[in-house]
């Protein structure tokens, strides 16, 4: 089963990082929503889709956010970059803490949404909406 990767379809930072993925990715095995498109609206709670305030993971009916969601993400990707996986270790707590500074701070990395790249067409298909 492919998982759906949600992110801020309005954040340059989030298109950025979706694009990091399909770049370094292992296996096409994920695919990819905007936490504002209809998908999100009928998988997640309003919570998530309101407050864009972290990455999203659906995998077999569970919801990953935030640090638990990178290092979801990090496992798939290649070497070197899925070594990040072993972060694992660090509690949830501070890990999640790092992801908030960065989650809020986020726009501050990347220019507007006018850099966001077109798919290619062997890609387009992984995005749901």
């Amino acid at each position: 089963m492919n998982s759906i990767l949600f992110y801020d379809g309005d954040c340059g930072f989030c298109q950025k990082s979706v694009q990091f993925v399909l770049k370094y990715e292992r296996k096409p095995t994920l695919i990819f929503a905007s936490l504002q498109g209809e998908i999100a609206a009928t998988l997640l709670s309003p919570n998530l889709t309101q407050n864009l305030d972290s990455v999203v993971v659906y995998h077999n009916g569970k919801i990953l956010t935030e640090s638990n969601a990178v290092l979801f993400i990090v496992k798939k990707l290649k070497f070197p970059f899925f070594l990040f996986f072993l972060l694992k270790i660090v509690p949830v707590s501070i890990r999640d803490h790092c992801y908030q500074i960065i989650s809020k701070n986020r726009h501050k990395f990347t220019k507007s949404r006018k850099n966001c790249e077109i798919p290619k067409e062997n890609t387009r298909k992984r995005f749901l909406d």
